[in-house]
């Protein structure tokens, strides 16, 4: 896929997800399937959106709430790899979008940070004043250059985390075969793993203020109990 192609996917998706409408449109769990079929990584685009999904649901952008954005870091890893030719339908791949994706979760709401305070420092004082004249072209101006600029930084960021990704994906290669197999150190085969940030993912949902910690407790108590069951005969 070409870089504009791919910019604009991503552009789309944030917008979506922070600026315009919150239509709750790139949920992970039915966006990245999607992708990764239409890039040729289906077994990738599953998996990604299933653990994604799991992790983040309870997660919104409700207000002034910075939440991780799981459904945008989904699309910069995945576009990311498929330019980086990974886009052979194996357990690296997989491994490999996981290993990337959910740093970027946490990464990615940073842009919309940036952009609510370009927006309250740069646009919001030009559109009050408008307001207080009763200039309605230049409250318009004033939206339109902001939504502007939120796509010209969203386009920025896109590209650059989207060549971020391509670039170092060939120097996780050895590292996702590694833990794909379940050769480094004779951990967990990565389904096994999978499961594992699963369970933990689900009891985060069924508590209360707590998510947070309780997703960590239920990945630490969950991975010991796959690894267990793996190495039993």
């Amino acid at each position: 896929m070409n870089l504009a192609l791919a910019l604009l996917i991503s552009l789309l998706v944030y917008l979506d997800s922070w600026p315009v409408g919150q239509f709750m449109l790139g949920r992970p769990m039915f966006l990245l399937p999607l992708l990764g079929l239409l890039l040729g990584m289906p077994l990738v685009g599953v998996w990604l959106g299933l653990v994604l999904e799991l992790i983040t649901l309870r997660s919104l952008p409700m207000g002034s709430a910075l939440p991780p954005d799981p459904a945008l870091a989904g699309v910069w890893t995945l576009l990311g790899l498929s330019r980086a030719a990974l886009a052979a339908d194996t357990w690296t791949p997989v491994l490999l979008a996981l290993l990337v994706a959910l740093p970027l979760c946490w990464v990615a709401p940073w842009l919309t940070l940036a952009q609510r305070r370009i927006n309250g420092h740069v646009w919001r004082p030009r559109f009050l004043l408008a307001v207080e004249a009763g200039d309605a072209r230049a409250c318009g101006r004033a939206m339109g250059f902001t939504f502007a600029q939120t796509a010209l930084l969203g386009l920025a960021a896109s590209a650059a985390a989207i060549l971020l990704v391509e670039s170092a994906a060939p120097l996780l290669i050895p590292l996702g075969e590694q833990l794909a197999h379940g050769k480094l150190g004779g951990w967990l085969p990565l389904p096994w793993a999978l499961l594992a940030l699963s369970l933990g993912g689900l009891w985060r949902h069924a508590a209360g203020r707590g998510g947070n910690q309780r997703l960590w407790l239920g990945l630490g108590a969950a991975l010991p109990l796959a690894w267990l069951v793996w190495r039993l005969p």
